[in-house]
């Protein structure tokens, strides 16, 4: 007996914890069924709670409406799938285009740098990897927007617009084609600018003086004109003996003045960070060209500073991190430098939007065609900011004031009337002055 009320006890108690949570679930669900009647009669006013009345087979219809909605909005269907697999193989095919381009235009100036003396054949492959990752990281929107106006260029020029357009489902793929694409896209590149970039600039600096610290100047290459075009100098060894320089010939220029020295022998060495040129029993002479004017000065040892290797980056505002630009004190610097890296993230969008007015092409007209409008938004666009960031930087007083946004909201506008353009073939600038107008007096 006392089990079989204890358990009468326990149904009890679970009934009346099943009735309460029934009667809140219906609460809810009278409160959600309130407030889309007010949502879609909005224009009625002081509907109170108790005017409405709807059974459970209306409820249950809106809300598998409303769960319908949700599937469109959340899941691809076959025509979005189509659309990112048509965006995704034009920007893969785009994005390795621009690496080539990049590498190349490196891989070129590198060479040029070892052959100068100035870095080793063997560091010019981490150089090369670090300054094409740091690039690729700014062109990636103008990348996404060639690749979308390719794509979309293809879907008008083939017709397959006039489609979507007689099914209805026009504006609703769109919409979601476009905030797939931008959101992700503001997403990686924001990550990558803001806190990537700092990163890779360090390590190509770092690396650029580990492999100037650890290239020779030329006292090991007997027989051959050696340049160092970072002191001007043009260094000739005549022989090598016993891992010793012989019979040195230097050539400088600094300030109009030309400078040569000769030494009977000489030596490199790496000491507390910095690298040093030895050279003994020498001397050397300085003069101006055309003058006469002329000094000798002959010594037993001379010593020359070639370069630091421990440099001071506090110094380079590109490779603090976004943390210590928002403390820092030289405001100017630290607010152009945080500018500049909300450039790539926010004309991710711009430029997406300009790719949505430039890929609206005719059924017959070449889908490359206004890929050189986009080059020349792109390049006003960015070059506008970097004119932005330098004023920012000099404490112009305009640039400070408005900083870089007037460039961003000057490319919003001319999207916009681009836009116009389209959508009411607006060919004048007096018909979007009276456009404008008449919005102005709707308002």
């Amino acid at each position: 007996m006392k089990n079989s009320s204890k358990y009468t006890k326990n149904i009890k108690k679970w009934l009346d914890i099943y009735n309460l949570f029934k009667f809140k679930l219906n609460h809810l669900s009278n409160k959600i069924i309130s407030a889309l009647e007010q949502k879609q009669n909005s224009y009625v006013k002081n509907l109170s709670f108790n005017t409405i009345k709807i059974n459970k087979k209306d409820f249950y219809s809106r809300f598998e409406k409303q769960k319908e909605i949700l599937k469109k909005l959340h899941i691809l269907s076959i025509i979005d799938k189509y659309l990112l697999k048509n965006f995704i193989y034009i920007f893969l095919s785009v994005f390795f285009v621009l690496i080539l381009v990049i590498v190349g235009r490196l891989f070129v100036r590198l060479l040029q740098y070892v052959v100068d003396g100035r870095f080793d054949i063997d560091m010019i492959f981490n150089i090369l990897f670090l300054s094409t990752s740091k690039s690729i990281i700014l062109l990636l929107p103008f990348a996404i927007m060639i690749s979308l106006i390719v794509s979309l260029s293809k879907l008008y020029r083939d017709s397959e617009i006039s489609a979507l357009k007689s099914s209805g489902n026009f504006q609703t793929i769109f919409t979601k084609f476009f905030y797939t694409i931008t959101i992700p896209s503001f997403l990686i590149i924001f990550f990558l600018n803001i806190f990537v970039s700092p990163h890779l600039i360090t390590e190509i600096q770092k690396t650029k003086i580990e492999a100037a610290a650890t290239s020779e100047i030329g006292l090991t290459s007997p027989g051959k004109f050696i340049q160092m075009k970072d002191k001007n100098w043009i260094i000739f060894v005549e022989e090598l003996e016993n891992d010793v320089s012989k019979r040195i010939f230097i050539k400088s220029s600094e300030n109009n003045k030309i400078s040569i020295e000769t030494a009977e022998e000489g030596d490199e060495f790496l000491e507390d960070g910095v690298r040093r040129l030895i050279l003994k029993n020498g001397q050397r002479y300085t003069g101006t060209p055309g003058t006469g004017n002329f000094q000798v000065m002959k010594y037993d040892l001379h010593e020359v500073k070639l370069l630091n290797t421990t440099p001071d980056f506090s110094l380079n505002y590109r490779m603090k991190s976004i943390y210590e630009l928002f403390i820092d004190e030289n405001e100017p610097l630290a607010s152009a430098e945080i500018q500049w890296r909300l450039f790539a993230p926010l004309s991710v969008i711009v430029l997406i939007l300009f790719a949505f007015i430039f890929g609206d092409v005719a059924p017959r007209q070449n889908k490359y065609s206004n890929i050189l409008y986009a080059i020349i938004v792109y390049f006003l666009y960015s070059n506008f900011i970097i004119v932005s960031v330098n004023g920012i930087q000099k404490e112009s007083f305009y640039f400070t004031l408005f900083g870089t946004w007037w460039v961003h909201i000057l490319a919003l506008f001319i999207c916009y009337t681009l836009y116009l353009n389209k959508r009411d073939q607006i060919y004048s600038f007096t018909q979007i002055k009276n456009h404008f107008k008449n919005m102005v007096n709707r308002k």
